[in-house]
């Protein structure tokens, strides 16, 4: 998994491996002496030699070879440290795996479930085996490795239920097999390696290229166990192991014991992380639903109050138009019929004041 690069000159790293021990810079690093040392030699950067600071503690005073500049002239040195593992997932990696031995016969249930499926089953494009109907997803290798997968798996299924933990594999259609590792499911498969090279295509082929495989696949023998839902941007956890020039898988197995451990841990806390980033987002939600209706309800009693005073205004209006009406009228010789037409006038200004008023 990625880390941090940190950038320097390198002058400024010649002056760090000659102020302090090799061990000590390469902590400050995260990496190890010889990486470190590695690194200086691959930018020509001269390094302390064995038993210098040792020399420098009983007195003896030693001058550093000069620091040459680069024929490329290139002055910088990227230092790539490694990721690590949070302090509780790193406890659980530090576990001292334990010794898995494995079994002359099958005898877990899942194994023998596995083993009945398979028995009858085909063989897909690449030369595994797979079921004929139902899914067998944690183990897909070929016919002649099949009995030791089987047994590798029997012996893991074991290991894995004598530490506490428990196996299991619905039966519906498309059942994955998990591990259950302190409420957490971790799912695993082991499956042989395949060699693909492009199908090169017969006189007849060639005829109807169309109907030609697009790939030769060659069998391998070499397995390879996985654990297949390890969170992203988890930490440095190992979660494969296989088949190699030296090592065989078997002596593996311990090993992966303890990884389906951290990997639970892994689980649990991005699960937990998650719970807790979608319970902040529906705050968040929330609040931002309450400001819209504290705004809505804001701006339903702005208008409302807007409305009454413009009501209460117009009724003035239509007030002090009353007044000023009578007072004039009272002043003028009007005939009788005049003096109807302005009453009613009056009348209904005042009618529509009364509503102006109540509507306040």
């Amino acid at each position: 998994m990625s880390g941090t690069r940190i950038r320097l000159t390198r002058a400024e790293l010649y002056e760090k491996v000659w102020a302090a021990p090799m061990a000590t810079v390469a902590r400050e690093f995260g990496l190890s002496a010889s990486a470190l040392k590695s690194a200086c030699r691959k930018h020509n950067i001269p390094v302390p030699s064995v038993g210098h600071w040792t020399k420098i503690e009983v007195g003896h005073k030693i001058t550093a070879p000069p620091l040459i500049p680069e024929s490329s002239g290139r002055e910088t040195v990227d230092i790539h440290l490694r990721e690590r593992l949070s302090p509780e997932l790193a406890g659980l990696a530090a576990e001292t795996p334990p010794k898995v031995e494995i079994p002359k016969s099958l005898s877990h249930p899942l194994a023998l479930r596995t083993e009945k499926l398979l028995a009858s089953g085909k063989e897909n494009e690449r030369k595994l085996s797979v079921p004929k109907s139902g899914t067998a997803s944690h183990l897909l290798v070929s016919r002649q490795q099949l009995p030791r997968a089987l047994a590798i798996l029997n012996a893991l299924f074991l290991a894995l239920e004598g530490k506490g933990h428990t196996v299991s594999w619905p039966k519906e259609e498309g059942g994955t097999l998990t591990v259950n590792v302190e409420g957490e499911a971790v799912v695993f498969s082991l499956n042989e390696a395949v060699d693909g090279v492009r199908h090169a295509l017969t006189p007849a082929e060639q005829k109807h290229p169309w109907s030609a495989p697009k790939w030769d696949y060659t069998l391998t023998g070499r397995l390879r166990l996985s654990i297949n839902n390890l969170p992203y941007a988890s930490g440095p956890i190992r979660c494969s192991w296989a088949d190699g020039r030296v090592q065989i898988l078997e002596n593996c197995l311990g090993d992966f014991v303890v990884a389906v451990k951290v990997v639970s841990a892994a689980i649990k806390k991005n699960r937990l992380e998650s719970e807790e980033s979608a319970r902040r987002r529906e705050e968040e939600r929330k609040r931002r639903e309450e400001q819209r209706k504290l705004a809505e309800e804001h701006k339903r009693k702005t208008e409302f109050v807007n409305g009454l005073m413009e009501n209460w205004e117009a009724a003035q209006r239509v007030r002090a138009f009353i007044k000023a009406m009578k007072e004039c009228a009272a002043q003028l010789e009007l005939s009788d019929a005049e003096k109807r037409d302005i009453q009613e006038v009056l009348d209904w200004s005042d009618e529509y004041a009364s509503l102006s008023r109540s509507a306040v």
